[in-house]
């Protein structure tokens, strides 16, 4: 039987759309309130391998034995698909029991980013709650991405943004910066709550230099981040972003790609900057703007809070872009000539502004997976499930390759140019699928998908978890998680790890049965990112810790 909602504290925003958090409770287990005191764990035992999970607060394994084993950006790969390399892994843990855990660490009151793991340092967004800067004491609202060491867990240096000054409607509250950046070498590009694109020296100032273009930090100190270069997207594009920006840039070659988060005003009633681009490829050494791609932001339904994905197709790098028009692009990486666009609303479907349409944008990060991209149409998670798409859509096509023609609002007719390889969601006319008539088959998300072994595995926002097959669409089996989940699934040594609003890990095997792994595994607070894993070490976010915990056998 499924329960009912309730809305926690309005200063709870999704790291994809800033906006109230919507909760559910399981029955299975009674809220509980732990202590979020810093705690630093001797390694009781050494472990050996990995995994990797979400989108929102974040899981993610890590190698203790080779520096090699990264998680440098949301998905771990341009491509998105969340599998990391791993051997057997253990599930056998508590993160309650202190010998379970690497260590454990603070952060600040809420913490939307995923995890990210390079060269020995797990790299985090969070806002200012934990006061790790004294210049910046934890009653001082800003936006952070914290780094500590990898082995130890000790604090290495913040970056830290002043919150801007027309508040919610471009930047909302106490959330912080829930962008993931993405490594390279010693640097590091992220988008900050300020709708800035910023790279870093993943070193700080720990290396006594003042590394690129901006050498007049404010914040300069051992502890603080040193920044490379700053493109203000709100000053020098015109972007407005509408309530956050955030999207987790990625790096190609010499470029780095980003969703600049353009959005609708305050009161949903118009597009502020209709001109401003949506999309951006900006030279990842010095910043400059190399292309752009501004038509999407007149067609703006209400944010754009996604971000890229790259793949290789017929020996052509594409970068795909999810649209806030509900619309997904994709264009030559170097060059930004635009290759192909999937619309992936049903033509006859509205939009409302208040959410309650069929129409929706993309909030989902989409992945790439033997020429084709699956991807899925979500919202602000405020505006609650409504009705879900989930496509596989080849990728060598080019122009409109929809799967119908026509205007929005009206019937569409089926288009001959489809890359469409097929379709999962709408409602379930019969029942014949759900066992129910009119029900949903699937809703909006803000997850991305795994796909492994010839299957599929995606949440919806409610707390179900969908496995179809990866080459027809057929739908095999629908779990309920029974909480809202945010984050995107990781898939590691034949289980799926998937972590919920209530703070539960789930584990599932990767079959075409459902078959859990074992109990649910409860963490502090709520869980919003996507877990990772590499080799032996799984670091996970809930909403005010940080973890690491030993998972090899």
């Amino acid at each position: 039987m499924r329960r009912t909602r309730r809305s926690s504290s309005t200063d709870s925003r999704s790291s994809a759309s800033a906006i109230r958090v919507v909760r559910r409770r399981s029955s299975r287990y009674p809220i509980r309130h732990r202590s979020t005191e810093t705690t630093l764990m001797a390694a009781p035992r050494l472990v050996t391998i990995r995994a990797s999970l979400m989108l929102g607060l974040v899981m993610t394994i890590v190698s203790r034995s080779s520096g090699a084993a990264d998680w440098p950006m949301a998905g771990g790969t341009p491509q998105r698909n969340g599998l990391p390399a791993a051997g057997p892994i253990d599930v056998d843990f508590d993160p309650e029991n202190p010998d379970d855990l690497r260590w454990k660490v603070k952060l600040g009151s809420q913490s939307y980013g995923n995890p990210i793991i390079a060269d020995g340092k797990v790299f985090v967004g969070s806002n200012n709650g934990a006061g790790y800067r004294p210049k910046h004491p934890a009653k001082e609202d800003r936006g952070v991405l914290l780094c500590f060491d990898l082995a130890s867990g000790e604090f290495l240096w913040q970056l830290t943004r002043n919150k801007l000054i027309e508040g919610e409607a471009l930047d909302w509250p106490t959330v912080g910066i829930c962008s993931s950046p993405c490594v390279e070498g010693d640097r590091a590009w992220l988008v900050t709550n300020r709708c800035e694109l910023i790279c870093l020296d993943t070193e700080g100032f720990a290396d006594g230099e003042n590394d690129g273009a901006v050498t007049d930090e404010t914040d300069a100190e051992v502890g603080d981040a040193d920044i490379v270069w700053v493109l203000d997207m709100k000053e020098s594009l015109g972007v407005l972003p509408h309530n956050l920006a955030t999207s987790n840039p990625l790096v190609h070659g010499d470029l780095v790609f980003t969703l600049t988060c353009n959005g609708v005003d305050e009161r949903h009633e118009s597009i502020p900057a209709p001109d401003a681009p949506s999309f951006v490829a900006v030279d990842k050494r010095t910043g400059e703007v190399r292309w752009q791609v501004s038509e999407v932001s007149s067609r703006v339904l209400h944010g754009q809070w996604a971000s890229p994905a790259l793949g290789i197709v017929d020996g052509v790098a594409q970068v795909v872009f999810p649209g806030g028009d509900g619309w997904v692009y994709a264009y030559v990486a170097e060059t930004g000539e635009e290759l192909w666009r999937c619309d992936l609303n049903p033509k006859a479907s509205r939009w409302d502004p208040q959410g309650r349409g069929d129409r929706n944008p993309i909030v989902a990060t989409p992945i790439f997976v033997d020429g084709s991209v699956v991807i899925a149409v979500g919202d602000d998670p405020e505006y609650g499930d409504g009705v879900g798409h989930l496509y596989r859509i080849d990728a060598n096509g080019r122009g409109d390759v929809s799967a119908e023609l026509g205007a929005e609002g009206t019937p569409g007719t089926p288009n001959p140019n489809s890359k469409v390889r097929w379709h999962y969601g709408g409602i379930d006319a019969d029942g014949s699928l759900t066992g129910k008539k009119g029900e949903s088959i699937f809703r909006r998300t803000i997850a991305a998908a795994a796909v492994a072994d010839g299957l599929v595995v995606i949440p919806d926002f409610s707390g179900r978890v969908h496995c179809v097959d990866f080459a027809t669409g057929e739908r095999y089996w629908e779990d309920d998680l029974l909480g809202a989940v945010w984050a995107s699934p990781l898939i590691a040594d034949g289980k799926i790890f998937l972590a919920d609003e209530n703070g539960q890990l789930w584990i599932r095997k990767l079959a075409k049965e459902l078959e859990p792994v074992r109990d649910e595994i409860l963490f502090d607070s709520a869980i919003y990112g996507n877990p990772a894993l590499v080799d032996d070490l799984l670091v996970i976010a809930d909403r005010s810790n940080l973890y690491a915990i030993p998972v090899g056998r």
